[in-house]
C-alpha cells in the first residue's frame, strides 16, 4: 500500500506564511513535482496581510538537493534547471522578506533556493554543498551570477568547483548564513518573521527590491530616487508618522 503525501506543507500564522518542503522519505529532495508545487504555493499562499514567509524542510533535513531519480545525465535535465530558477525568481520576486530554516542538510538545488531568500537562518547541524562538479555539471550560469554577486567569486569557488562541504560556522564566516542557532531553525525564523509586523508594506517591498537591484546591469540609481521623493509624501508613511508622533507624546 502507498501513502501519499503532500510534497509542500502550508501554514499560516500572525501574518507569516511557512511553507515546508515535505519528502521525508528523500530527505527533502527536490523533485519537478516539489518545485511546481513550492512554486504554486509561493503565488497563492502570500496575500495582502502577509508579513514574511518562512521556508523550511521536514524532519530535520532542508533539502538533500536534486532528486536524482529526476534526472537522466541528459540535456533533458535542464528541466530541472528550469524548475529551479523559476521557484528561486518567484522568491525574488516576492514583495514580503523570505527567511529559510535550515537544518541538517542544504545541497546542489536547495543551496541556490536557500541563497535567493532574504535571510538564512541554520541549526548547527546545518551542511552546505553543491556537488556539481562531481556530477559532471556546469551549474546554472544564471544561478552562478546570483552566486557570485552575493558571496563573491572565493566562496562560489569553494563550492562549485571543489565541491567543498561546509559547516554551519564556516558558512556563517563565509556569508552563506545569517546566523546560526542552537536547536531547530524555524523557531528563530519566527521570531525574526515577526520583527516585520507593523511594516509599512509599500516600504518593505521597496526596499527589499532595491537590495535585489543594486547589482543588476540596468540599476538606475535616479530610478530609486525617484521613487523614494515619491513615497516621502504617501498616505501611508504621513498615516504612520502621525501614529508615531501619538506613540512618543510629540
Amino acid at each position: 500500500m502507498s501513502i501519499i503525501t503532500k510534497p509542500i506543507l502550508v501554514s499560516q500564522q500572525a501574518g507569516v506564511v511557512s511553507l515546508f518542503l515535505n519528502r521525508p522519505e528523500r530527505r527533502n529532495a527536490l523533485s519537478l513535482e516539489l518545485l511546481e508545487k513550492l512554486g504554486k504555493a509561493l503565488s497563492t499562499e502570500v496575500g495582502e496581510d502577509t508579513v514574511a514567509v518562512i521556508i523550511g524542510g521536514v524532519d530535520g533535513s532542508f533539502s538533500a538537493g536534486a532528486d536524482l531519480a529526476d534526472l537522466s545525465g541528459t540535456p533533458a535535465d535542464l528541466a530541472m534547471d528550469d524548475a529551479i530558477e523559476e521557484v528561486t525568481g518567484k522568491i525574488l520576486k516576492l514583495p514580503v522578506p523570505v527567511i529559510a530554516a535550515i537544518d541538517g542538510p542544504c545541497l546542489g538545488g536547495a543551496f541556490d533556493l536557500a541563497l535567493s531568500c532574504d535571510q538564512r537562518i541554520a541549526s548547527v547541524d546545518a551542511i552546505f554543498q553543491v556537488p556539481a562538479a562531481r556530477l559532471g555539471l556546469l551549474y546554472n550560469p544564471r544561478s552562478i551570477v546570483r552566486m557570485q554577486q552575493r558571496l563573491g567569486r572565493d566562496t562560489v569557488f569553494r563550492l562549485l568547483a571543489l565541491g567543498e562541504r561546509l559547516d554551519a560556522d564556516a558558512a556563517l564566516r563565509a556569508g552563506i548564513v545569517s546566523r546560526v542557532v542552537e536547536g531547530a531553525s524555524y523557531e528563530a525564523a519566527q521570531a525574526i518573521a515577526r520583527n516585520a509586523n507593523g511594516n509599512i508594506r509599500s516600504a518593505m517591498t521597496a526596499t527589499k527590491r532595491l537590495l535585489n537591484a543594486i547589482d543588476a546591469p540596468d540599476y538606475d540609481p535616479a530610478d530609486w530616487e525617484a521613487l523614494r521623493r515619491e513615497m516621502l509624501s504617501s498616505p501611508e508613511r504621513q498615516a504612520a508618522v502621525v501614529s508615531e508622533k501619538k506613540r512618543r507624546g510629540r
